[in-house]
Formats: structure tokens, sequence, C-alpha cells
């Protein structure tokens, strides 16, 4: 446990340098660096507790997305410039290493198997973006909709 500790730490501190890269100002950066270092707790507890890749980074991204979509109505800001600095410790940059890294080898099965499980781990990352924001705008949605309803009634 000491050592998903220490790599939230790190998570919180790679994201507030990628925040800075952003252009992200203010405020906004220390709550993005929180918001990453909440993704990578949530996929740290799931993957060991023995949950696959695809549920973990999946949760992982959703909380991001949550954590993001929430804070930026609170924060009169674009969901992005939280959600896309949040969401660089999750990104699978090992995996496109060792991709190209057995490419340069000639050990093209080790490259493909590599590839597809960057894929996959890329997929559920958006999967989780996807579902998130689409419920979160038909939430939003349906409340503007009762606001209008409302003042006509």
């Amino acid at each position: 446990m000491k050592n998903i500790v220490i790599q939230v730490l790190a998570s919180i501190v790679a994201t507030y340098g990628f925040g800075i890269v952003f252009n992200v100002r203010g405020q906004k950066i220390i709550y993005a660096s929180l918001c990453g270092g909440l993704g990578w707790l949530v996929y740290s507890i799931l993957n060991y507790n023995g949950f696959t890749d695809l549920v973990a980074y999946t949760a992982a991204s959703s909380s991001i997305t949550i954590y993001s979509e929430l804070l930026s109505k609170k924060l009169r800001i674009p969901t992005i410039a939280l959600l896309f600095p949040s969401m660089i410790p999750l990104v699978p940059g090992g995996g496109i290493y060792f991709t190209m890294y057995n490419l340069v080898q000639d050990n093209i099965s080790g490259a493909i198997e590599k590839c597809l499980e960057t894929f996959i781990i890329s997929g559920s990352i958006a999967i989780g973006i996807l579902i998130v924001s689409t419920f979160s705008q038909i939430y939003y949605y349906l409340i503007r909709e009762k606001e209008i309803d409302d003042r006509y009634i």
C-alpha cells in the first residue's frame, strides 16, 4: 500500500507539470493535479485487488471525468481544462515505447502483443470518458429543459 501512496503523489506531481505545459492557470492547476492523483488512486486500488486493466483504466478515467465535469461547472471553466492534464498519468506511454522497441528488434509478435494491449488500454480510457461525458450532457440538458419548463408554467 505504501507503494500506491508514492505512485499517487508522483502522478499528482506529473499532472501538475503537464498542467504547466498545457497552460492551466491559477488554482485550476491544483484541482487538475488532484484529479490526476484521484485517477491513479482508483486505477492502483483496482489493479492491486486483481481487476483487469480494462476495468481499472475505465473506472479511473470515469472517476477523472466525473471529477472534471462537477468541478468545471463549479469553477465555470471548460471540462477539458481539467480533464486533459489529469489523464496524463493513465496514458499508456510504456506500451507505445515497447511496441516500437519490439519492432526495432524485429520481434513482430511481441510488437503486435504490446500494440493490442496499448489499444485496449487507450480504448478503455476513451470509453470511460465517453460514458461519463454523455450521461452528464444528458443530465444537464434535462436540468436545463426542466428550468425552461418551470419558467413558463
